[in-house]
């Protein structure tokens, strides 16, 4: 939020804020952080570049999430995404991401329900991966993202109906190890990520000309990881992220 010193707050805000949420367990633990961090098939929500180094040749992963489950028991975050590389330098990826806000009661005025609705937003997301050398890949993705929080009711006499948006990301990535191959030393890596993620066509539900901006937002990741053997290492992660939205007037 800013203040802008006349007794006025200013939230900066946007539609469709779950495309801000990463469903990754690793991530979401480490406080969302995920832009320079070790590469796994849930990279695709946080830096899609990564996914050009990733070791398998094909993958799935599904996630799902309860959502303030302390006090509401039918929110939820899900998501399923699978890759595959092509010929050791590509990798192409589809990811879904589904966010169902439970049960809501529509009142009028007067505190007479109307009717009862469960709004649900998803996104539907299209990426490819390159390496471009030994240690450094670009990404691009594309994204259809769909979002029905009111289901035909009316506002102020107009019409609210589902918003639908399309958007998309680019996003780099550099890491670099260090005594990979040495005898009786340990191997250590640095990495850095970017992402440039959301960059789209605002968003409406209804017929007025006036429009919702998505999450466009700027990442940029740093990580250092230490590898302690073949199945134990420690690292140290940092994310800066601005989000890119206009302040309010």
């Amino acid at each position: 939020t800013i203040n802008t010193g006349a007794g006025r707050i200013n939230t900066v805000t946007s539609a469709v804020p779950f495309l801000r949420i990463i469903p990754d367990a690793r991530a979401g633990g480490m406080g969302d952080v995920g832009l320079a961090s070790p590469v796994d098939a849930n990279a695709i929500y946080s830096n899609p570049a990564k996914m050009a180094f990733i070791d398998k040749d094909f993958g799935v992963s599904v996630g799902f999430s309860p959502w303030l489950k302390a006090l509401v028991n039918d929110i939820y975050l899900a998501n399923l995404t699978g890759y595959y590389k092509v010929k050791k330098m590509q990798t192409v990826a589809v990811s879904l991401r589904y966010f169902s806000l439970g049960n809501i009661t529509f009142t009028d005025f007067n505190g007479q329900e109307l009717q009862t609705f469960r709004p649900q937003e998803f996104a539907i997301d299209g990426h490819y991966a390159r390496i471009l050398s030994d240690n450094f890949s670009i990404a691009a993705s594309l994204r259809v993202v769909y979002s029905n929080l009111a289901g035909g009711a009316s506002v102020d006499g107009a019409l609210v109906k589902p918003g639908v948006a399309g958007s998309g990301d680019i996003s780099a990535y550099f890491h670099k190890k260090f005594n990979e191959n040495a005898a009786h030393k340990m191997e250590h890596e640095i990495a850095v990520g970017l992402n440039i993620s959301n960059i789209g066509s605002k968003i409406s539900y209804t017929s007025s000309t006036t429009k919702d901006f998505i999450p466009t937002n700027l990442g940029l990741g740093i990580g250092y990881t230490l590898e302690l053997g073949n199945k134990h290492s420690v690292g140290v992660y940092a994310d800066m992220n601005k989000l890119m939205v206009p302040t309010p007037d």
